[in-house]
């Protein structure tokens, strides 16, 4: 209903109240003034901030402060006079111009779905508001959604209201009118959204009023405008990190006595560490030396790169006792052969002893002289066994020779091997003196008997090869020595290569001092030169800068502003129609059972809010309405809060559109009677619109004669393959008693009776109804058997005769029992009231009717309408 375009204008007005920069209200206008493009994107990918900053950019600055019509605030009370009539076509689904009377009180609108009912109600929108809310909601655009489809054209519906004087045009005004209109779709889309997650149902009053459009439209605007702004200029953010080398290189200046005196105090530390009361210099130059002096870590590392001296492991001693176990091995050797030898002539009967056993296995016959076994005089392998027993000891003794021959020439070849590695070692560690010495060549093995040139006689040799070896054994301490003195060298090595990385490390860190302090003179020295274009080009940004700035800050102020507007726009759509709305909702359920109905009822004053709910029951407790209320419950609360606001507003027009439709059947009767029975739509003009016929004849039944006759009608009508909308302009009335006067104007008899009957069948109940809410409403019928109808007249009777019981004590009830006994007056045993007692279907009639008759009839009946509308305070 409310478009964006017309919700704006209301911020615009709350702004104006509001203490705001005029940047905030110049940057309004601007989105007033491209409300349609910003409209169309949201906040998703940054399009509406894309699409607004360039605008803002290019145009605030220029925009004035308030704009022309912008102080307007409505007046109090709507200016619409009385409706008089509606020309419209061609226009939607209207091909040609149709005029419709709205004069009337009440305007009733039915027809069937797709006849065009939709297109009156667009019609008196676009009239009344200037804009069509399903248009909107369809983003299309709103000229080419009138247009008829086939004449692809529309002419702008004239709608016409009588003022103070005269007959006038009905401007468009949205602020004015948008109350006036109640429609199904919004209370469809308010129970819809109620049955959703609470985040969405921050939508609810929004959709109910129609904002819902502007709701999205607020959400739509993204957090800020910073990234698409220039707020730090390109050439102003390369200076500021220029300047920060600048500024870096100015500390650096000024560092550097503290950096030095940091190093100063690093290289007197160290010193000390190595030689206390000894300068650094000095200490440097006995660590790494110079050209003239070697340090004292190049000669240590000297002393440990050196080849290693040899340790050759040779000692006199090692060699005299080779040569004396060479010497006990000899000897034993020696004296087992003695013995082997003094025995010797054994050794070839052993020989043959073994020779003849060998072929004992098998054997039949001496082996020497061939003679059987049996027939010798001494059995020769008996013989040989015994002998090898008896020369056992010569076997052993034979044994033990070999062995210690072997061990023998073992302590020959150890000994022999000895003397080849000291004469080696002697070639090595002291040649002079092996020359000297003029030992004897050993030979390339051990075999053979060269030991006696080393020890025979005097032993020169032997003892010349001991006393080299003394020397290489002193030769092997000294090296000992040495090889004990490298360890020391190397920890000592690592003590100073650990004192040299200290010494590299300051020097490092005085060379940087050094090197950063002529980088900063450099740089102060050089930097205005170096960068006069760009303090030039700096200088020149500063208003670019500073109006993106001003934007900025120009946004940031309007988004909190029209949130802010948003959010408490549901307690100002709201505000004092609680007592109001409540009222309406339980009259709207008026058949629920009383412990139903509301006690109490709390709209929400902000945009999450709940409407709370008490119960009639349930006095004290409060319930969320959209959890404990069922769908048609809540479309009857939304469709109380609509027309409390209607009410509130004081507006003269009531305008609903196919609202009843909306609603379940048993809600109904309720509504219509809170319509147009309970006399809060007094003094308003009711359009209704409605595809439900038999409510509209039950309203017009029920109104009563006075009433319904003031009502107007229009029945549109499907069409009959023309496509154009067929429009009945004064279809008959549903009012049984009209339609009963009407025949009997014509001398309709029949027809005359035919309606009474409906006619006094709903005025009876009615008055029984109002019988019941008065006494306990109980009457006695009689039937004329067990499947028998209760006759009409019967029922006549009954009641006027409980009402004369208490006539006197309500207004208009004498009437009623007078009009009642006028049409009891016409004999029960008439034909007239056989057929009223029989019904209405078709039947052979011999007699005539008596006009007279029927016209008493209708009278009668007339004058029970006119008594019961009194009786009932219409």
């Amino acid at each position: 209903m409310a478009s964006i375009h017309s919700e704006y204008q209301r911020f615009l007005t709350y702004l104006t109240q509001r203490d705001v920069h005029d940047d905030v209200r110049r940057l309004a206008h601007l989105v007033l003034n491209h409300l349609q493009p910003l409209a169309e994107v949201g906040a998703a990918r940054r399009g509406r901030s894309t699409r607004l900053a360039p605008l803002a950019v290019a145009q605030l600055a220029q925009l004035p402060v308030e704009q022309d019509g912008e102080a307007h605030v409505p007046e109090a009370g709507p200016a619409l006079g009385r409706l008089q009539q509606l020309e419209v076509g061609p226009f939607r689904g209207f091909m040609r111009q149709e005029t419709f009377d709205l004069s009337h009180d009440i305007t009733l609108v039915y027809g069937a779905n797709g006849t065009g009912k939709s297109s009156f109600c667009e019609a008196l929108e676009v009239a009344m508001l200037g804009s069509i809310s399903e248009a909107q909601v369809k983003r299309v655009d709103q000229r080419i959604y009138c247009n008829n489809a086939r004449l692809r054209r529309h002419v702008a519906p004239v709608l016409s209201a009588r003022g103070a004087d005269q007959v006038q045009t009905v401007p468009p005004d949205e602020t004015e009118y948008r109350f006036c209109f109640i429609e199904k779709n919004r209370l469809d889309d308010f129970a819809r959204i109620a049955a959703r997650t609470p985040s969405d149902q921050r939508q609810l009053i929004a959709t109910l009023f129609g904002v819902d459009q502007f709701s999205e439209f607020v959400r739509g605007f993204n957090p800020s405008l910073d990234q698409d702004l220039m707020l730090v200029g390109v050439q102003a953010s390369q200076l500021a990190q220029r300047r920060l080398r600048l500024s870096n290189s100015e500390q650096t200046i000024a560092a550097y006595p503290q950096k030095i005196s940091v190093v100063e105090g690093l290289e007197h530390a160290l010193a000390q560490r190595l030689f206390p009361g000894l300068g650094y210099q000095a200490c440097v130059d006995w660590l790494l030396g110079t050209q003239q002096q070697q340090g004292r870590l190049p000669f240590v590392q000297g002393q440990l790169d050196a080849v290693p001296p040899a340790v050759h492991e040779v000692t006199r001693a090692q060699l005299q006792a080779l040569l004396a176990e060479a010497y006990r091995v000899q000897g034993l050797w020696q004296e087992s052969s003695g013995q082997l030898a003094a025995r010797a002539g054994e050794v070839s009967y052993a020989k043959l002893y073994e020779a003849v056993l060998a072929l004992a296995d098998g054997a039949t016959a001496c082996p020497a002289c061939g003679t059987g076994l049996a027939a010798v005089s001494q059995d020769p392998f008996a013989k040989a066994r015994a002998g090898l027993e008896q020369l056992a000891q010569l076997a052993a003794l034979q044994q033990q020779e070999a062995n210690h021959r072997t061990q023998l020439s073992e302590a020959v070849r150890v000994l022999w091997d000895e003397m080849r590695r000291v004469v080696a070692a002697a070639a090595y560690a002291c040649p002079a003196e092996l020359q000297a010495a003029g030992l004897p060549l050993l030979p390339p093995s051990a075999a053979g008997n060269w030991l006696g040139a080393w020890v025979d006689g005097e032993r020169y040799a032997w003892n010349a090869l001991l006393r080299v070896a003394e020397i290489i054994e002193q030769f092997d301490a000294q090296a000992r020595e040495v090889l004990a003195q490298r360890g020391a060298l190397a920890q000592e090595r690592d003590r100073l290569n650990q004192h040299r990385l200290e010494v590299e490390q300051l020097r490092t860190m005085r060379m940087t001092a050094d090197q950063e302090l002529a980088a900063a003179h450099q740089t102060v020295a050089q930097f205005d030169e170096a960068n006069r274009e760009l303090i030039q080009a700096v200088a020149a940004e500063v208003p670019l800068v500073a109006h993106h700035q001003r934007i900025k800050a120009a946004y940031d102020g309007f988004l909190p502003e029209i949130q802010a507007y948003l959010a408490a726009l549901p307690g100002v759509l709201l505000q004092g129609l609680g007592e109001q709305a409540c009222h309406l909702y339980n009259a709207f359920n008026r058949a629920d059972p009383p412990g139903d109905l509301l006690h109490a009822l709390w709209l929400p004053v902000a945009e999450n809010g709940k409407i709370e709910v008490e119960f009639v029951g349930e006095p004290g407790v409060r319930y969320d309405a959209l959890i404990v209320f069922s769908e048609g419950h809540i479309k009857c609360l939304g469709l109380a809060i609509l027309l409390a606001k209607n009410i509130a507003q004081g507006c003269p027009v009531v305008i609903f559109d196919d609202v009843v439709n909306a609603i379940d059947d048993d809600h109904r009767d309720g509504i219509w009677r809170t319509f147009f029975e309970d006399g809060l739509l007094d003094g308003k003009q009711v359009i209704l619109t409605s595809h439900a016929e038999e409510f509209l004849h039950r309203i017009q039944q029920e109104l009563g004669t006075r009433r319904a006759v003031a009502i107007k009608r229009y029945k549109f009508l499907p069409h009959q393959g023309e496509h154009e909308l067929r429009v009945d302009s004064d279809p008959p009335t549903k009012n049984y008693v009209l339609l009963a006067q009407q025949a009997l104007a014509v001398d309709e008899k029949r027809e005359a009776l035919r309606q009474a009957r409906p006619a006094l069948e709903s005025l009876t109940d009615r008055l029984w109804n109002w019988l019941g809410r008065r006494t306990d409403g109980r009457i006695e019928l009689k039937l004329g058997g067990p499947r028998s109808p209760w006759e009409l007249n019967n029922k006549c009777t009954k009641l006027r005769s409980a009402v004369d019981r208490i006539a006197a004590q309500h207004a208009g009830a004498s009437d009623v029992v007078a009009g009642l006994t006028r049409l009891l007056g016409v004999g029960a045993g008439s034909i007239e009231w056989g057929y009223l007692n029989s019904g209405v279907h078709d039947s052979q009639r011999d007699h005539e009717f008596d006009r007279t008759t029927v016209r008493t009839i209708v009278e009668s009946v007339t004058a029970l309408d006119e008594a019961l509308a009194v009786l009932l305070g219409r």
